[in-house]
């Protein structure tokens, strides 16, 4: 588990907006740095909980440059560079190693609805083929958003069809079960397993999962590393158990706006709350009722 590139408690970190709506690359760089220093062994930039799908070609990799030029080492960045189209995911992996990153996070092309394994083969095997290198591709597993799911066949051929360069999964499917069937066929071969499910995160490395990379993790970083660091001791069970009962009264609402709204809160700062269109920020009922569950982090 501690040999994968990401081991650990990983963040799928936030993107910070200006009021006019344009990035706000040095808070986004910043709120960077401050999960390393609180709790985060990396960072996953540019995923679902970054608004990824909000941003231009153009913003995505400014963001990560700005990132790295915070002196953010790149080693511990895995940026998303999905894209439904071919060309576009080539551009962003080969940027994303350009800048000195050991892996991307890569959801399934998410427009066109049930594509079959074949066509899912062809589609990562076109992308491995063409960005050359050696960057690691994960696999990104959440269908209750692109409607697409990695499964455990599209695993197993793209592991043989592209050894070595097929690095490991994050599930967001919230299944424990679909998990450890991730960790139980393909682990052995050094595939390596995130959670995105605070909830299960003590469960799942004690099954063998390499680390999380989960949204609220932008809030609960120390607590996510008390779990990685004592996962066989009361400390871990006892941060495990706070961590689901946070991540219970998170899902009061969007996960996004939602996480947003309590780091605004932690942070003092009401820019935190802005989202791009069509995503809005909470009800004012809904935050405070948000902000009243996590007020003893925000306290502390």
């Amino acid at each position: 588990m501690n040999q994968a590139l990401f081991a650990g408690v990983n963040a799928a970190a936030l993107t910070a907006f200006k009021p006019d709506l344009s990035i706000d690359y040095e808070k986004s760089a910043a709120h960077c740095r401050w999960l390393l220093d609180n709790g985060c062994h990396g960072l996953a930039i540019l995923g679902t909980t970054a608004e990824t799908n909000s941003l231009s070609l153009d913003e995505r990799e400014q963001l990560l440059e700005h990132v790295v030029a915070s002196g953010i080492p790149a080693e511990k960045i895995l940026p998303g560079t999905a894209a439904c189209d071919i060309p576009s995911a080539v551009r962003l992996t080969q940027h994303a190693e350009k800048m000195g990153c050991k892996g991307v996070l890569l959801l399934p092309p998410f427009y066109y609805k049930s594509p079959s394994l074949d066509g899912l083969v062809k589609y990562y095997s076109e992308i491995i083929t063409r960005i050359g290198g050696t960057i690691g591709i994960y696999l990104y597993h959440f269908p209750q958003q692109s409607a697409v799911a990695i499964t455990p066949e599209l695993i197993a051929i793209l592991l043989d069809k592209h050894p070595g360069r097929v690095k490991g999964i994050k599930d967001s499917s919230g299944d424990a079960n679909n998990t450890k069937t991730y960790i139980d066929r393909f682990a052995a071969r050094g595939f390596e397993v995130y959670t995105g499910s605070d909830a299960d995160f003590l469960t799942m490395l004690q099954t063998g999962a390499s680390g999380c990379i989960t949204a609220m993790t932008n809030l609960t970083a120390g607590l996510a590393r008390q779990v990685f660091d004592h996962i066989h001791d009361d400390v871990g069970k006892k941060a495990q158990l706070e961590l689901a009962a946070l991540r219970r009264a998170l899902a009061v609402a969007d996960t996004i706006t939602a996480v947003k709204a309590v780091k605004s809160a932690l942070a003092d700062d009401p820019q935190w709350d802005i989202v791009r269109p069509p995503l809005c920020s909470l009800p004012t009922a809904v935050r405070q009722q948000l902000i009243a569950s996590f007020q003893p982090l925000i306290a502390g």
